[in-house]
């Protein structure tokens, strides 16, 4: 927001300047000190005595929009248009207001005029940018900042939003190219190491993201964004307390920074941490810039308190116009929690269109579920060449003790991972991507495809085996643990590689009823990628699990594979009988401890995946067959699952 100064020449009045120049002056001075209310007073008088000058109805309009008062504020922008319409700044203030109050279409007519008096006029094709993004034309946002780019080619603000820009069109080099040039052009400037950590965290590198939004908080202490980003970049790293300590610092800075409360209330309830919950949400009790959100949160632990009259009562009270405006998180854990709720009420139809909102997830846009398709092909083409086979058990020499546990995401994967580690002699490493670091080595250094594993050289498996084994053991919290378990569902997908690496492995391959592990799927808002874009539907579920399923027959049948199956059911109907069935398999005696696996849930900091609110819970059966509650919405599905539940005998 800028106002004028002092010149005569907005003077028409010649034979009163004298008077005119007094007065404003005087309220320009009471403005420059910070006495605001003195000034507008001033300014008011100035306009009761019939003087029409651009400057008082631009500082006026300046004073109001700073109160929020944005009707006032645009009608001093639009007096002062009218008294000096050859001012490229009267338009300019006119069309930040519009921006900041959501009037995109305004703000952009009033910024072209800008540029049409001014057409090197920085601060307007920035605005304009801004206008292009919040309006999603992607096409025109990038033209502007070419033209930004024209302007001030050395502008670090410029260039750190250029690379932003590239980031979100997921250009990752280009964007991390300019996002460190306007680092290098003003080394304390804090925008661009936000944009940078943002980057890291995309592709995966979080302690890089870590340090970088350290560096943004350094820079700027006030930027409340960066404990929150920072905080989940923390909970990712499992620095629970850490994360937890920037949650809270971000609202001892601002008492009513309502995305700091969403973001600790999301951390306590993913943590299973249900007492500070309570406690905050207790403290928090009547807050009115909350109040949607406790009423959210206050259902949701009921729900897990299993009130669920109570949990429907507060979150029927939730208002949908809220829901509508909030963050995504929020709006996707609320509906996630809906739909859970009428679930129990036995609302399908209600919990079923709520499941749908659920997976409204924008960042799925940046996804291309075909890739992970493809990816899924591309390995199975390995078993079509012979040196495959013959390369596999020429360069097998020892037997490694390595052990992985897979299956379908939500087959039961992670009840029977916090069973197993409840084993003193057992550690599960819970989907960590070392698998998917040989994938980056293979393609990255060894310049091979995944269809072309065939072409290792020993030399090249003896150093993926090396990193897999010294990888894996880091990972690992129980140093004594005799048995190091690598767990991650859709690795099903990776065995030929983890069968050219390691022909000895074991493997413990999870399976449940195919209908309710699609639904459970589809219920669940899993973190967006090229994966889980396949599961947003009970369709598309259907039909990964089918090509998935077909790629486990395959490699079963031609890898001569060490597995053991481990039905979800069993484990629930008979418990004992089916953990010694796996510790035998694993040779390892079977120990009393497993029977209090959620004494070891419990006690965990944190369970990286979906299942985190369900394995510290008794064993329960109502997970069993939920999916006839829904058999309407499987009319399309059944193609691609009757087959699996003859084949695993359901």
């Amino acid at each position: 927001m800028k106002g004028f100064g002092s010149n005569k020449k907005f003077f028409k009045d010649k034979n009163n300047l004298f008077d005119k120049d007094r007065l404003i002056i005087h309220a320009l001075e009471l403005h420059q000190k910070g006495n605001t209310e003195e000034a507008k007073s001033c300014y008011q008088k100035i306009l009761k005595k019939g003087i029409a000058d651009p400057r008082v109805f631009t500082n006026l309009g300046v004073l109001f929009q700073m109160e929020n008062d944005y009707e006032k504020a645009i009608k001093f922008y639009k007096k002062s248009i009218i008294s000096f319409p050859e001012s490229h700044e009267a338009y300019s203030n006119l069309s930040r207001v519009l921006l900041e109050i959501g009037k995109y279409e305004l703000a952009e007519k009033y910024l072209i005029k800008v540029i049409t008096l001014k057409p090197d006029f920085l601060k307007a094709y920035q605005n304009l940018f801004n206008v292009y993004v919040k309006t999603n034309q992607r096409k025109k946002a990038g033209d502007v900042l070419q033209k930004c780019l024209k302007i001030a080619p050395n502008d670090p603000l410029i260039i750190s939003n250029l690379g932003r820009f590239l980031l979100e069109e997921n250009n990752l080099d280009e964007a991390k190219k300019y996002i460190k040039k306007a680092i290098s052009l003003k080394p304390d400037f804090w925008i661009p190491y936000n944009n940078l950590a943002t980057l890291e965290a995309t592709i995966g590198n979080l302690m890089e993201a870590e340090k970088n939004f350290h560096k943004v908080i350094e820079i700027n202490p006030n930027y409340l964004e960066a404990y929150v980003s920072l905080g989940e970049i923390k909970n990712d790293l499992f620095k629970i307390k850490e994360a937890e300590a920037l949650f809270l610092k971000s609202l001892e800075i601002k008492k009513d920074f309502v995305n700091g409360y969403c973001s600790l209330f999301r951390f306590y309830e993913k943590t299973n941490n249900l007492i500070k919950l309570k406690k905050q949400l207790n403290i928090q009790d009547g807050n009115p810039v909350i109040k949607n959100e406790l009423l959210m949160y206050r259902s949701r632990v009921f729900f897990r308190e299993k009130n669920f009259s109570k949990a429907k009562e507060l979150i029927d009270n939730v208002s949908l116009n809220w829901v509508g405006k909030t963050d995504v998180n929020t709006r996707l854990n609320f509906w996630s929690f809906k739909a859970f709720i009428e679930e129990k009420s036995e609302n399908f139809n209600e919990a079923y269109d709520s499941f749908i909102k659920s997976q409204l997830n924008t960042k799925y846009e940046k996804c291309n579920k075909t890739e992970f398709r493809n990816y899924i092909i591309n390995y199975e083409k390995n078993l079509h060449n012979k040196n495959f086979f013959l390369k596999r058990d020429s360069f097998f020499n020892k037997k490694h003790e390595v052990y992985f546990l897979i299956g379908f995401p939500r087959s039961g994967t992670t009840l029977l991972d916090t069973v197993l580690r409840s084993h003193p002699d057992i550690d599960v490493i819970e989907e960590k991507p070392v698998i998917y670091s040989l994938e980056k080595i293979i393609k990255n250094q060894f310049k091979y495809q995944l269809d072309e594993i065939y072409k290792l050289s020993e030399k090249e498996v003896e150093k993926l085996r090396t990193y897999y084994l010294e990888n894996i053991s880091k990972l690992s919290d129980k140093k004594n643990a005799r048995i190091i378990i690598d767990k991650f569902p859709l690795q099903t997908v990776s065995l030929p590689l983890i069968n050219f690496i390691f022909p000895k492995a074991k493997i413990i391959f999870v399976h449940r009823h195919p209908y309710d592990t699609v639904l459970s799927c589809f219920q669940q808002s899993f973190e967006p990628n090229n994966a889980m874009a396949n599961l947003r539907s009970l369709r598309e579920s259907s039909e990964i699990y089918d090509l998935s399923m077909k790629m486990w027959v395959k490699y079963k049948e031609k890898l001569s594979l060490d597995y053991k199956m481990s039905r979800y059911e069993s484990l629930i109907n008979n418990f004992e009988v089916h953990t010694k069935k796996v510790m035998n398999f694993l040779e390892i005696e079977w120990d009393a401890s497993i029977k209090n696996y959620r004494a070891t849930a419990l006690s965990r900091e944190k369970i990286n995946t979906p299942s985190s609110s369900q394995v510290v819970q008794p064993i329960y059966k109502s997970s069993i067959a939920k999916w006839e509650n829904y058999k309407t919405y499987f009319y399309d599905c059944h193609i691609f699952l009757e087959k699996w539940i003859k084949y695993f005998n359901y």
